[in-house]
């Protein structure tokens, strides 16, 4: 069935043109995939008008997609025209409360629930979810459900399935941090006895599928998102009463209260030490909220931490300073916004500072430079993230190079021939000197 008309709500400020493509497609999936008998498939495009065009909150706009439904030999195809009318509302901001980690198992080897937690008015959640597949292929489903309507605010980023763990790790962090900052979601009306889906994917032997969310309740006295894990082709919601697929003895798992957690914070004096903090590590770790229960969130996997360092100049004379990343743990890959700008360094393996931002800094000033980060599933952690006088090395190997991470393809081991891993980069202005500098 191909409907006339489908509504889409959706939040960002702006909402950007290549995230309004992916919710157009998602909700034109969860419409019109139900209804498709076996062996059928569905395509979209053109999209008119095109290419779309970013959205301020309060905007609304109304694209015509092209959609093909294709069959067996014995079935004819089906084309017609669905007009998406895309609603972006202004959400405001909110920080989760408590953080859901589903890593446990990480390798899926039976059908049922693999996670359960809710969501209630006032305490906005987050759920964290790292899930691979052994054996016969399977299906992934990231459900929502509620007892009672509500209307729910979505904010999710994901990767997989792949091979790469590594990639899939990091495309689902720095995503999440571009989705978060942009406030880019969609706001979604639950229906008792209709689940939503969030995420729905086929993994294969090996493959790796992991995301992060965002939830927080508008109207309604709360939801209920599950993770899923059924016989291809099948369906979630047999499974949404539980119970829990058995665990894999390595306590990835839990709820988690994330209230304070992962403000950090740090003075460098020039003519003084280095200055760095850690994090990713077990020390210190969430607290489960469950005091019985043995989960723990070691890599600190779907924290957003905001890393503040206090730059003084209190010398005469102008000085560079060096931020920097050194991996602790292995082999490392990271997103970094610092005081704005998006920063992504390929595979860090050496136990050495990595160059991240260089700063000019006056005589006599004081400012800030404040970090946002969130560790990479698939990485190893701790990881050590500092200010030193001392230039750091300024070449990390891209991925899928010999001296890079997986995957390893034959590519030159040097690096580019214009980048020096001896000199960093020219310093970036210094972004602001006062109380709130770099903010």
């Amino acid at each position: 069935m191909i409907p006339a008309t489908v509504a889409l709500h959706t939040t960002g400020s702006p909402a950007d043109p290549a995230f309004l493509e992916t919710q157009i497609r998602g909700v034109l999936n969860r419409s019109i995939r139900p209804t498709l008998r076996p062996g059928a498939s569905v395509s979209y495009g053109p999209f008119v008008p095109w290419p779309l065009l970013p959205l301020v909150p309060g905007q609304t706009a109304a694209v015509n997609v092209t959609v093909t439904i294709t069959g067996d030999a014995a079935t004819a195809g089906v084309t017609g025209t669905t007009t998406v009318v895309i609603d972006n509302t202004a959400v405001p901001p909110a920080t989760p409360a408590v953080l859901y980690l589903s890593d446990d198992p990480e390798y899926l080897q039976a059908n049922g629930l693999v996670f359960q937690g809710t969501v209630d008015p006032g305490r906005p959640a987050r759920l964290y979810y790292y899930q691979d597949d052994i054996g016969v292929p399977r299906d992934l489903d990231v459900v929502l459900t509620a007892k009672a309507p509500a209307r729910v605010h979505v904010i999710a980023s994901r990767a997989g399935p792949d091979l790469d763990v590594m990639s899939v790790g990091h495309t689902v962090s720095r995503d999440f941090l571009l989705f978060q900052r942009a406030g880019e979601g969609i706001v979604v009306d639950l229906e008792p006895g209709k689940p939503f889906i969030v995420r729905h994917d086929l993994l294969l032997q090996g493959e790796v599928v992991a995301g992060a969310i965002d939830l927080q309740v508008l109207n309604g006295e709360g939801a209920t998102v599950s993770v899923v894990a059924s016989a291809a082709g099948g369906r979630p919601e047999a499974y949404l009463d539980g119970p829990r697929i058995p665990l894999d003895g390595h306590h990835r798992h839990g709820r988690f209260d994330l209230t304070n957690y992962g403000d950090i914070a740090a003075t460098y004096t020039v003519g003084g030490p280095d200055v760095s903090v850690k994090y990713g590590g077990t020390t210190p770790t969430l607290r489960n909220l469950d005091a019985g229960d043995p989960g723990r969130d070691y890599g600190d996997y779907g924290v957003v931490h905001r890393i503040t360092f206090t730059l003084a100049n209190p010398t005469g004379d102008e000085h560079l300073v060096y931020l920097y990343e050194k991996p602790l743990g292995g082999p490392v890959r990271s997103t970094f916004f610092v005081d704005g700008q998006l920063k992504e360094l390929g595979c860090v393996r050496l136990r050495q500072p990595y160059w991240l931002m260089t700063y000019r800094l006056p005589p006599h000033s004081t400012g800030a430079s404040t970090t946002l980060t969130m560790t990479d599933g698939g990485s190893f952690y701790p990881i050590e993230l500092g200010v030193s006088a001392t230039q750091p090395i300024a070449y990390t190997p891209p991925p899928g190079t010999p001296d890079g991470c997986s995957p390893v393809v034959s590519a030159p081991a040097s690096p580019p021939p214009s980048v020096s891993p001896s000199v960093p980069p020219s310093p970036s202005p210094w972004p602001s000197l006062g109380p709130n500098a770099g903010r």
